[in-house]
Parts: structure tokens; sequence; C-alpha cells
């Protein structure tokens, strides 16, 4: 074999951040049971979805999950429900949790990446270096500040249960500025993804 049929036999192989596996994780889930309710994984009542599109081809990623007044109520009761018990935790215990997210998102961070521009669009490059290792790092330092809270502000409690809507363009770096703050100060949440990237939430 001469050295131009061996350059034509070379086969490239995949990219690190080739979308085979984000593919496997999307077809191996239901989106029609994507609400996360008091621990479990909900349909919509009324089994009403929504598509989420991949915006570089249009191609359909997945019919989800599209919340009702009454699936409100219930994550809203849920969260009402987990409240004592999680703002009577101690700091040590609540930075675990947070830590522990933190570290399951490095774990899985490239598949976070690729979901997150398979979702939104946005260059794999922005997702990879900016955007994942950002919302990671939100985790870990409010783990921290759990830590810290009963030390450095003794006199303040969390507010209670909290709404939060995350907006299409930093879907997964904008719920970490907002979950992750308010887990460390012992609130409950209930979140709203925004219905054009709600992916990386799920």
């Amino acid at each position: 074999m001469n050295i131009l049929e061996r350059y034509h036999a070379m086969d490239y192989g995949p990219a690190p951040e080739a979308r085979n596996e984000a593919d496997a994780w999307l077809a191996a889930r239901d989106f029609s049971k994507a609400l996360f309710i008091g621990g479990d994984w909900k349909a919509a009542s009324g089994g009403k979805t929504f598509d989420t599109s991949d915006p570089a081809s249009g191609k359909l990623l997945a019919k989800v999950s599209d919340a009702g007044a009454a699936d409100i109520d219930a994550a809203v009761s849920a969260a009402t429900k987990a409240l004592p018990k999680w703002a009577a935790s101690t700091g040590y215990q609540r930075a675990k949790v947070l830590y522990a997210i933190g570290r399951a998102m490095q774990r899985h961070q490239r598949l976070f990446a690729v979901l997150e521009s398979i979702d939104n669009g946005k260059p794999i490059r922005e997702s990879r270096d900016i955007d994942v290792p950002l919302a990671i790092r939100h985790f870990i330092h409010h783990a921290g500040w759990a830590q810290a809270l009963d030390k450095d502000f003794p006199d303040q409690k969390g507010v209670g249960v909290v709404g939060q809507i995350i907006p299409w363009n930093f879907p997964l770096l904008m719920l970490a500025w907002k979950i992750a703050p308010a887990l460390a100060a012992g609130c409950t949440v209930v979140l709203k993804p925004a219905e054009f990237t709600p992916l990386t939430a799920i």
C-alpha cells in the first residue's frame, strides 16, 4: 500500500463532541413525562406536550410535557411540603447536596455541552468552555455558601418556596444561577425552563 492509499484508507474517529451520546440520551427518554414533581417524573395533566426542535436543522428533538395550572399547583404543593425539612437541614447537609449536583454535572459535562448546543443552537465551544463549566462552578461555589450562611448571616433565613423562570439563551447556566443560591439558603424551587430550550433542565 503506497502512501496515498494509506491516506485514503485512514478513517477519522468521532469528535469528542459528537452528538451520538446526546442522541442516545434523547432516544432513551419519554419526554411526555418530563415534569419532576414530588420526586417523580410525571406527564402533564391531560397529556399535553409541546415540540422542541434542533434550531440548526428544524428536526424534532422531543415532545415535552406541557404543564398546566393543575401541574403548577401540584409542583407548588410538593415544594411547600418539602420546605420544612429542607429549611431545617444544616448548611453542611445542603452543601453535600449542592456539591453532589456539581460533581454529577462534571461527570457528564460533555453530554450537557452537546445537548445545550443541539437544543439552543449556540456553538459547542461556548457551551463546552463557558456555560457548562460555569454552571458546575455555581453549584460548587454555593455549596461553600451553604456552610457559611449560619456564621456569616446568622439572622437571615430563606424566603421559602421560590418560582424561577429560565430564559432560552443560557438555559443551563441561568438554571444554576437561580437554583444553587436558593437551595443553599434553604429554599425549595418550582422551575419553569424556556419552551425553546428545556432539555438540559430536564
